[in-house]
């Protein structure tokens, strides 16, 4: 009867333990295109007694720190090759379930000279205000220096299994294989991102340069030519643009599947085709959409979208010339 009984007071122990205490939990994600990191480790540091509660993420990226006392804490977890995340002053009550998604970012590399503080900087501008200016024939007029085309939505990417465990394994290898590092092209997908545009509109052409001096020119053929049969595959493909409306429609096709759909290290294939939308809201605002159908590579077509500004008046667009001073071949070893 004493051993039923004790065991009967444990158990209700337990349960009370249980009932008082609490639980974090959420997904491992990689800010730059929202997919899960999996088995990276989780911790929650009671920073008032210094207790330690750990976890790690499972394939699908989802995590659960179990058992928490009411109290102060700090979320660390990390990732090969990736930024280690931290979140300090996370308070966490009695028996209290909270959701905590961890975005787990990818160093920041710059040119020489440069830093976070200039990209912030850079943010800060204030773009002209007033209304979408027009052409003679009606059409929105895209022209000007765009500054950098903000990621505001990665999408939802389904990568098949090849791409997913190619993705996984550049992470871990400090990007190794990003073209950028030897002065190659990154494609129309990402062209922009990193950098500033000037956009020179015609009514049969339409040109797109990039200030960083490996990403080549785009020529966006707007006199209705379909694209080859046969498109010679090369880094930027073909395009040929339209007008639905207020926006642009290019569409480009002929890839060497060389390029990355993402900076995380999506890869694409020959079979690409991308299909991107500019829309200039107002005098200052310039929205893209860019959906990816890479069947080679991904479950299913998923588009992201980005944002960018105008530059103020007397901003230039800067000369830079990759091959120039390439340190990054030399200090990019992998693991």
């Amino acid at each position: 009867m004493k051993i039923r009984f004790f065991a009967f007071v444990t158990v209700l122990a337990a349960a009370l333990i249980a009932q008082s205490t609490s639980t974090i939990s959420g997904r491992v994600l990689f800010v730059d295109d929202g997919l899960a990191l999996s088995d990276a480790p989780i911790q929650a540091k009671n920073t008032s007694t210094g207790a330690i509660f750990s976890a790690r993420s499972e394939e699908d990226g989802t995590y659960v720190l179990r058992g928490l006392p009411a109290g102060p804490y700090e979320i660390s977890a990390s990732y090969p090759g990736l930024v280690p995340f931290k979140k300090p002053d996370v308070a966490v009550g009695d028996a209290e379930s909270r959701r905590l998604d961890i975005r787990i970012e990818y160093p920041y590399l710059a040119p020489l000279g440069e830093s976070r503080e200039d990209d912030a900087a850079r943010h800060k501008l204030v773009p002209p205000k007033g209304r979408t200016p027009r052409l003679a024939g009606g059409k929105p007029d895209l022209s000007g220096l765009w500054l950098n085309l903000e990621l505001m939505d990665p999408g939802n990417p389904e990568p098949l299994p090849w791409a997913a465990a190619w993705r996984k394994k550049q992470i871990e290898n400090h990007m190794i294989d990003w073209p950028e590092l030897r002065c190659l092209p990154i494609g129309p997908i990402l062209q922009g991102e990193d950098g500033d545009n000037t956009i020179i509109q015609g009514p049969k052409i339409i040109a797109i340069f990039y200030d960083i001096g490996h990403d080549l020119p785009r020529l966006v053929y707007m006199d209705g030519r379909p694209h080859p049969k046969d498109p010679n595959p090369s880094w930027m493909g073909h395009s040929v643009g339209k007008w639905e409306g207020d926006t642009l429609v290019i569409d480009t096709v002929g890839f060497n599947g060389r390029a990355w759909a993402t900076f995380s290290g999506l890869p694409t294939t020959e079979h690409l085709h991308v299909i991107e939308r500019f829309r200039r809201i107002d005098l200052g605002h310039l929205e893209k959409e860019v959906t990816i159908d890479d069947p080679g590579a991904y479950v299913k077509p998923w588009t992201i979208k980005k944002a960018a500004v105008l530059a103020p008046a007397g901003f230039e667009m800067q000369e830079y010339v990759c091959n120039e001073n390439n340190r990054d071949v030399e200090h990019s070893v992998g693991k």
